[in-house]
């Protein structure tokens, strides 16, 4: 590292540079291809258990030990991902079946929309008047659309679902062909992705290993499981109300829920609020309840299941969403506060410095 502080300054930066080009390039170019070969990995390491189980145990081959828990997960995924699809297909029939009633009943709001709009537009200044028309009329227009847009976008995703059926058999089927080679040659592959790491880098590699094991691989597994809490909530509570689209509604809210800064009162509350200004108060009441219940019930799992709080400033985990999001859509928005946590911690262990305490 040179002495000169100037010259420090432009190596860390061209360093941060790089590691954020190799960076982008991974999730951009080798992500894509790898991803069965990575959610093998991680299907193998959750398999270990049960195959050392049946080696141990009854004295079963590696091999076959790997292959019955292979096809067993994949059975089980299989069946989960299928009830779930059924259940989202379900949903989906009743909203379109329902959306022509929906979409009749925009043409007398936007009726009252614009009177009182250009009720608000007599009242404005006379120079700023030809602005707010001309702005109301774009929404009108826009507005009017709303209901072909919604179509060709249903139908756009109709299609890209239909194209995309054989690459997700691909993908799930390689997938499941890794898995079982990795479960079933699990030490030769760990033993060969350790002899390519050089020795000096070993000691950090294993503390990372220990820390993602350890802290974060609990934070993600209490995550998950507060997900699960809530997402049963929710539907227990929505199907209570008597609302459509329940499973649909409570597995949204419950993704919502899991990211940072938002939470289910970002989509409850303001469908009570709503609930209540169109008349009805029983669903408005309904909704602040369950919206009671699962804080409550999240303020007393969470110190449980956490414990120590591994999360970011609130600064921080919007300014990771909205970079995320722009950079890669919505999987960077939920990936990218995951990244910051795991940047924070290898800061926090010593393990990297990125910036001072």
């Amino acid at each position: 590292m040179p002495e000169n502080k100037h010259a420090r300054l432009l190596l860390r930066l061209l360093y941060t540079a790089l590691a954020l080009l190799g960076l982008w390039l991974f999730l951009t170019v080798l992500l894509p291809w790898l991803l069965p070969f990575l959610l093998a990995l991680l299907l193998a390491w959750a398999l270990e258990r049960p195959v050392a189980f049946l080696t141990q145990r009854l004295s079963l081959p590696r091999w076959a030990a790997a292959a019955i828990c292979t096809v067993v997960l994949s059975l089980l995924l299989c069946g989960a991902l299928g009830l779930v699809l059924w259940r989202l297909g379900y949903e989906a029939s009743l909203l379109l079946g329902r959306l022509p009633t929906l979409l009749s009943a925009l043409p007398s709001l936007g009726a009252a929309l614009e009177d009182w709009a250009y009720r608000f537009l007599v009242a404005a200044p006379v120079g700023l008047q030809e602005f707010l028309r001309d702005a109301l009329d774009g929404l009108v227009s826009r507005g009017i659309a709303i209901p072909n847009q919604f179509y060709d976008a249903l139908a756009g995703l109709v299609g890209s679902v239909l194209s995309a059926l054989p690459d997700i058999g691909l993908f799930l089927f390689t997938t499941a062909l890794a898995t079982y080679f990795t479960s079933a040659s699990r030490p030769g592959v760990l033993a060969f992705l350790r002899r390519q790491i050089p020795r000096a880098w070993r000691p950090r590699l294993d503390a990372a290993r220990r820390l993602l094991r350890g802290t974060l691989g609990g934070w993600l597994r209490a995550q998950g499981l507060l997900m699960l809490v809530t997402f049963g909530e929710l539907t227990v509570g929505l199907l209570l109300l008597r609302v459509d689209l329940a499973v649909l509604l409570a597995a949204l809210t419950a993704l919502l829920d899991a990211l940072p800064v938002f939470g289910t009162g970002t989509v409850l509350l303001p469908w009570a609020v709503f609930s209540l200004l169109s008349g009805n108060w029983p669903r408005a009441l309904g909704l602040v309840v369950l919206y009671g219940v699962i804080s409550a019930v999240r303020s007393l799992l969470e110190p449980k299941l956490v414990g120590e709080r591994l999360g970011l400033p609130p600064l921080a985990a919007l300014l990771a969403m909205y970079v995320g999001f722009r950079a890669f859509g919505v999987a960077g928005m939920i990936l990218a506060p995951l990244c910051a946590i795991l940047l924070k911690q290898f800061h926090d262990c010593g393990l990297l410095r990125l910036w001072k305490d």
